[in-house]
Parts: C-alpha cells; structure tokens; sequence
C-alpha cells in the first residue's frame, strides 16, 4: 500500500510520459517484428532508444531534408537550363525563323514559309543579380538546415531524459510491487496465524476479519500497481520503437551519488549553448535574412539568358537554328506598397525573434535552476528513504512481537506494516527520482555533466 504522496507522484509520472511519448509512438513506421520477452539494463534501454526511437529517427529525417532543401537552394546560383518544344499550325503559311538580313539577302520568295511548324531547343537563364535576394534565400535555407540540426541534437538528449523517466517508473513500479507482495505474504502468515488462534479462543474473531479486510485491498492495490507497471512499461517500449505489449523486465537502478564531472560554474555556458537557445539564435540570423530579402524587393534584377533552337517544316529541307544571347534588367515601380508592408512584416519578425531569443535563455537558466533544485532535493529525499525504510523495518518488527505477546491490537500491527511497505516503496521512488533529477541536468545542458 502506498501513501497519498506516493500516488499522487506516480499519477503524475504517467500521465507526463503519456504526453511526452505519444507523438513518438505516432512516428513508427509499423509494428516491430520482435515480440518476444525482453530484459534491459538502463544503459541498453538508452542505447535502443537513439538507435531506433521513432522520435529519433523523424528528426533525423527532418534534418536530412533541410539539408538537401539548403543545397538545392543554393544550387539555384547556377541558373536554369531547360529543354523546350513547340507545335504550331497557323492560318495561313508564316516564316519559320524570324527575320535577318541574312534572309532577305536570299529575296522573300525563297524564305521559309509553312503552316505546320515545330521548334525545339534549348534555353538557358541564369541570375546576375537580384539585390540580395537569392542570396538571402540561401542564407535562410542554410540556417533552417542548422535549426533542424539543433533540433536533432536537443531531441537525442530529450528522448534519453524521457528514457531514463519511464525506465525509473518501471523500477519504482517494481520496486512498490515487490513491497506490496511482500505485505501480502505476511499478512497472510498472520491470517494463518490467527485462524488458529481464533479456533482456540486466544483471540477475537474480529482481528481475524481485520486482517482479511486488510489483505483484500492490498490485493487490489497490488492489481492497480500491476496496471500502471503495464503502462509505463508500454509507454517506453514505444519510445523504444518496440511493441507495447512485449513484456519488459528491467534491472534495478544501481546506488550511486551524482557528482559533476565539469565546474559548477560553467554549468550556465552549457546552457546557454543548448539547442533551443541555438534554434532561437538562428531564427534571429533567419529574420535579419528575411529583412535583406524584403529590401532586394526595391532593386532592380538582372537576368542573362540564352537560347538554342532548331526549326522544323516539312516544306524546308533542313533544319535552320538560330541562337541568342540576351541581357534583361527589370526595375520595379510599383505593386500596390506590398513592399513596403512586406519590409514593415519582416521587421516585425525580426524584433519577435530577438524577444524569443531573450526567452530561450531565461528559460535554458530557469530549467538549469530548476534542475540542479531538483537533484539537491533528491539526493536529501533519498537519504530519509533509506533512514525510513531502517526505522519502518525495525517498527514492524518490534510490533509483530508485541502482538505475538498480546502487548498490542491488530490495527497497530497492520499500520506499521503498511507503513514498512509504504518506506519500501518509498525508496525505490527516490532511487529513480535521483536518477531522473541527475539525467534532467544533463539533458539541459546537453552534456553528460553527470556520470
């Protein structure tokens, strides 16, 4: 049996790793073919979750495109080279090229002419200058592509903190049932105990009926506990990318004491290096490009083009090509101010980016803050765990004698040892929230500062 603080954490760890996981899950491509038993370490648990995480694996894929869509915007420097074809009949017979001295020197009765005509070719149109504007497309390409690369990294130390917190559910959960099992067995060796002592009238029949009462819901919390095991353990083998319904044993955390491997003092430097501070920092480098885009729509553009074509007509015996090289330059003059509203958005953005960048790195300090409260808070939880388990053990053990000798009532009997399992439970509780409090550091700061 637990305490009320008992399960109001364990609601609350579930219902977190329900919300954290379910868009992972939902990124699997189908079911895994492996559906057998399957026994993990915490450092396996994390290995399998950044191999073959769904989460992981979409991320890695976003990546992946962002960084093609950079390089094919960057490609676009190169110009344009087109294959072209064109099929005409006209009302009435036409030139087949069009006109040049060099044709009128041959007189018009001998220039080509025909109805049904065909040309083909190739044209070729490449950007000389576009006031910035191609330029600042590429840069807005290649940052998203770095914005997606920070994503990725942030999502691999997210999806090892989220591993590490349902891996810790699994071993409290174990961890509550072995103590509620343990209860149950001596409650019924005290049941036992006492039906014969009830046949011999050493006791009353209604500590017997307390016992069983007591047994009956422990039974039923026992059959909760099992419940929620099931669904924490579902919930990680998703984020595994493994099935739900796999059966999942996992090793118990081992003892250890968190120690930082770096100075307190550059704790705040990996912070404010962590990716969403560098997604917020390149989102502000994305905006000041999106203003350098939004001013080239006031320059003029130069575009050089060049053409090849072939010019086909069954009533001409070969086929004449012309070519050309040509120069255009447009100046714009006016397009309703949707300019000047586009340079006033951009400008917009620019400055809701550097206020969203002020934001991700209060917020990186705010979770750092938070996250070393938290491990302070853990490792003192676990130390009165341990001290309560001790006292809680000892309790009911001196209780249990005292009733054997008829110094003391069943209730007290029953409350110290629902509170040795409640300190049983406790302590694997605190086991895993140390865990989960020391890899919360590391994922804030992105770095495994805590071994």
């Amino acid at each position: 049996m637990h305490t009320h603080a008992s399960r109001h954490w364990l609601v609350r760890m579930i219902m977190a790793a329900m919300m954290i996981t379910t868009a992972a899950a939902a990124a699997g491509d189908g079911a895994p073919a492996a559906s057998g038993p399957l026994t993990l370490g915490l450092d396996q648990a994390v290995a399998l979750a950044l191999d073959q995480s769904p989460a992981v694996k979409a991320v890695a894929y976003k990546a992946q495109a962002a960084e093609k869509k950079a390089s094919a915007a960057n490609r676009t420097h190169w110009g344009r080279l087109d294959a072209v074809a064109s099929a005409s009949r006209f009302d009435e017979d036409r030139l087949l090229v069009p006109m040049s001295s060099q044709l009128l020197a041959n007189g018009l009765p001998n220039a080509p002419f025909d109805r049904d005509q065909i040309h083909y070719g190739l044209t070729y149109q490449i950007p000389l200058y576009l006031g910035g504007k191609l330029s600042a497309g590429i840069e807005i390409a290649k940052l998203e592509a770095a914005k997606t690369d920070a994503l990725r990294e942030g999502t691999d130390w997210q999806v090892r903190f989220n591993t590490v917190s349902l891996y810790s559910g699994v071993q409290t959960l174990d961890g509550a049932l072995k103590a509620s099992t343990s209860l149950i067995e001596t409650l019924d060796a005290v049941q036992k105990r006492l039906e014969l002592m009830v046949r011999s009238g050493k006791r009353p029949e209604l500590d017997l009926l307390k016992v069983k009462d007591q047994m009956a819901e422990a039974r039923a919390q026992q059959a909760a506990l099992q419940a929620q095991r099931t669904k924490v353990a579902g919930l990680l083998l998703s984020l595994l990318g493994e099935d739900p319904g796999r059966l999942l044993t996992v090793a118990p955390l081992a003892d250890f004491d968190p120690q930082l491997s770096v100075p307190a003092d550059s704790l705040k430097t990996l912070a404010l290096a962590s990716s969403p501070v560098k997604q917020a920092q390149l989102s502000a480098r994305q905006a000041g490009s999106s203003i350098k885009a939004a001013r080239a729509g006031f320059l003029p553009s130069v575009v050089g083009q060049a053409d090849y074509m072939a010019h086909h007509a069954d009533s001409v015996d070969s086929d004449p090509t012309t070519w050309q090289l040509s120069v255009g330059v447009k100046l714009p003059v006016f397009n309703g101010t949707s300019r000047f509203a586009a340079l006033s958005a951009a400008k917009a953005g620019q400055r809701a980016a550097d206020e969203g960048l002020k934001l991700a790195r209060l917020r990186s300090e705010a979770d750092l803050n938070e996250a070393l409260a938290r491990l302070q808070a853990a490792r003192t939880g676990l130390t009165a765990a341990k001290a309560r388990v001790a006292s809680a053990t000892e309790a009911a053990r001196s209780e249990q004698i005292r009733y054997d000798s008829g110094a003391s009532s069943i209730e007290d009997l029953l409350r110290a040892r629902t509170r040795e399992e409640a300190a049983h439970t406790a302590l694997a509780q605190a086991t895993g929230e140390l865990k989960i409090a020391a890899e919360q550091l590391n994922a804030v700061v992105e770095t495994e500062v805590i071994r």
